[in-house]
C-alpha cells in the first residue's frame, strides 16, 4: 500500500470517527436522558466518603502548572483535599517552545511524582525529540523519567513509551495500560503500530478479571475514539473487558458507551483539557468514584468554578454494576445552567461589535492598555441563552493580564498584529485569553512571573461572564 493511500485511509477514519461522535452526541442528548442523583450524595464530599476507590484523570495542560495557571492550581488544591489514590495523565503535558513550568513543578511535588501516571503523546514527542516533530515515534518517553512509576505499582514496559501498571488500592487491583498513539503521523498504522496493538491485547487478555479488578486502557489518539481503528475482534475484547477506555487530543470532554456495546463493560472517555479546552467544554479534569454496591461514577470537574462540586448533564454519568452507562444529575441546576433567555436583543451584534464592547469593558475594569477577548461569532436578534453566549467564543476562557516591559513589546505587537499600543508607563499591560497569553509570554521572552496574580477563589474575567454583563447593560 502506498504512503498516499495510507494517509487517505487515515483521513477517512478520522472523518468517520468525528462523524460518529457527533451522531452519538445527538442521539444521547444528556438534557433528555440524564437521571436523578445518587442516594446519600448531597455534596462531592459525600461521594468521596462513599467511594471504595477514587482517582482522577487529566490531559492537555501543555506545560502549564499551578505556577502559570489558576485552573491547574485549583485542580491540585482540590486533589490534595480529596486525596484520590492516583492521577492518570493522557498526554500533551508539555509543549515545545513554551515555558513548561510543569516540569520543575512536577519534579518538586512528592505526591505527583509518586502518584502520577502520564501518557506519552504528540506533545511529548515534539518537546523531547531532537527534531521536535510530533511524528517522532516514542521520542516523548523522557516524560516518564519525571515520575516514579514503580513507587506504588508493579510496572511492565515493553518499550520506552508504553507501560502496564498494576496497583493495589484497598481491596481493588487497578490495571492501567498506557499506549503510545500520537496525533502524527496521520497513518494510524504507523502512529499506533501492530506491535503495540498486539502487546495491548496480550496484556488485556492476561488479566484474570474479578469483581475487584478495574481495567483502564488509555491512548492519546488522533480522533478521540481510537477503539474504532481496531479489528472487530480486538474491539470486541477491549469493549467487553476494559472498564474505562480513555482518550484525549480533541480537548472536548465526552463520555459514552459505543453503539452496539451499550451492554459491554467499557465506558469511553475523552478527557477534555485542564488549560486548553475544546468546543463547548470548560477547563476541567475527570474524577472517578467506584462504589462497590453501585458501580462506577464519573464526572468532569469544572475548573472555571471557584469550588469543587458535583456535576450534572453530560458532565456526570454512572456505569451500574449490572446495567448500561447513563448520565446523571448529581445536583440541581444553577441559574446559568437552565438555558433560559438571559436577555432579548432588539438588533443583532456582529463579532467585531462584541469584541470592541468587551475590550472596552475589560479596560474599564482593569485599566489595561490593550484587551483581546477572542470573539468568534456574533449574535442574532432575539433571545440569548447561556448556550448562545458560549457559542460566541466556543468556550469560556479565562482572561489573564500580563505586564510586558516596553523593551520586549515589539514581537508582541507582531504576534497581536498591531502596529502600536499606547502605554502610560514603562510596561505594557495586556489582557488576553489564557491560550493567547501563553503565546504572548513566549514571543516576548518573559515568564509566568509577568502575569498579574489571580486568587483561586477569584473567578476572574471569563469570556461568557463578560459577554452577559455587557449584553445586560446595553
Amino acid at each position: 500500500m502506498t504512503q498516499k493511500l495510507r494517509q487517505l485511509l487515515a483521513l477517512i477514519l478520522l472523518i468517520s470517527g468525528l462523524t460518529l461522535q457527533r451522531i452519538h452526541a445527538e442521539l444521547t442528548n444528556p438534557q433528555s436522558i440524564a437521571g436523578e442523583g445518587l442516594s446519600g450524595v448531597e455534596s462531592i464530599g459525600d461521594l468521596d466518603q462513599l467511594a471504595d476507590l477514587h482517582f482522577a484523570i487529566m490531559s492537555d495542560n501543555k506545560g502549564d502548572s499551578p505556577l502559570s495557571s489558576v485552573e491547574f492550581a485549583r485542580m491540585t488544591t482540590w486533589i490534595k483535599k480529596s486525596n484520590p489514590a492516583f492521577m492518570i495523565g493522557l498526554g500533551d503535558h508539555v509543549k515545545h517552545r513554551w515555558e513548561n513550568t510543569f516540569i520543575p513543578w512536577l519534579q518538586s511535588d512528592p505526591w505527583w511524582r509518586e502518584h502520577f501516571y502520564p501518557n506519552v503523546a504528540d506533545g511529548e514527542n515534539e518537546y523531547y525529540s531532537p527534531t521536535h516533530r510530533q511524528s517522532d515515534y516514542g521520542e516523548g518517553a523522557p516524560i516518564l523519567d519525571l515520575v516514579v512509576l514503580e513507587a506504588h505499582a508493579s510496572v511492565i514496559r515493553p518499550n520506552r513509551s508504553e507501560y502496564y501498571a498494576q496497583m493495589s488500592v484497598g481491596d481493588y487491583t487497578v490495571h492501567l495500560i498506557q499506549m503510545h498513539f500520537s496525533d502524527q503521523p496521520m497513518d494510524a498504522a504507523v502512529a499506533f503500530p501492530e506491535s503495540s496493538r498486539a502487546w495491548m491485547m496480550e496484556t488485556l487478555e492476561g488479566v484474570e478479571k474479578g469483581d475487584k479488578d478495574l481495567i483502564i486502557v488509555a491512548a492519546h489518539s488522533r480522533t478521540g475514539a481510537w477503539d474504532m481503528i481496531l479489528s472487530p475482534e480486538r474491539r470486541q475484547l477491549l469493549l467487553n473487558k476494559a472498564d474505562l477506555v480513555l482518550s484525549a487530543t480533541t480537548h472536548r470532554f465526552e463520555a459514552w458507551a459505543p453503539e452496539g456495546f451499550e451492554n459491554g463493560t467499557a465506558v469511553c472517555i475523552n478527557t477534555g483539557a485542564v488549560n486548553y479546552p475544546g468546543t463547548m467544554t470548560p477547563n476541567g479534569y475527570v474524577e472517578i468514584h467506584i462504589i462497590e454496591s453501585v458501580g462506577i461514577v464519573g464526572q468532569y470537574i469544572d475548573l472555571t468554578q471557584t469550588g469543587r462540586r458535583l456535576q450534572r448533564g453530560r458532565f456526570a454519568w454512572i456505569k451500574p454494576k449490572d446495567g448500561p452507562m447513563r448520565y446523571l444529575n448529581l445536583r440541581p441546576p444553577t441559574t446559568n445552567e437552565t438555558n433560559e433567555p438571559i436577555t432579548n436583543l432588539t438588533e443583532p451584534f456582529e463579532a467585531t461589535q462584541i469584541e470592541g464592547g468587551l475590550s472596552q469593558l475589560i479596560k474599564e475594569k482593569t485599566g489595561v492598555d490593550f484587551a483581546l477577548v477572542g470573539t468568534r461569532q456574533g449574535l442574532d436578534k432575539g433571545p440569548v441563552t447561556q448556550e448562545a453566549a458560549w457559542r460566541v467564543f466556543s468556550k469560556n476562557t479565562n482572561i489573564r493580564i500580563v505586564r510586558i516591559p516596553m523593551a520586549k513589546v515589539l514581537p508582541v505587537l507582531g504576534f497581536l498584529r498591531k502596529t502600536e499600543i499606547a502605554s502610560q508607563s514603562n510596561v505594557l499591560r495586556v489582557a488576553a485569553p489564557h491560550p493567547t497569553m501563553t503565546g504572548i509570554i513566549t514571543v516576548a521572552g518573559i515568564t509566568h512571573e509577568a502575569l498579574e496574580t489571580q486568587a483561586l477563589d477569584d473567578k476572574g474575567l471569563r469570556q461568557v461572564d463578560l459577554l452577559i454583563e455587557w449584553l445586560t447593560s446595553q
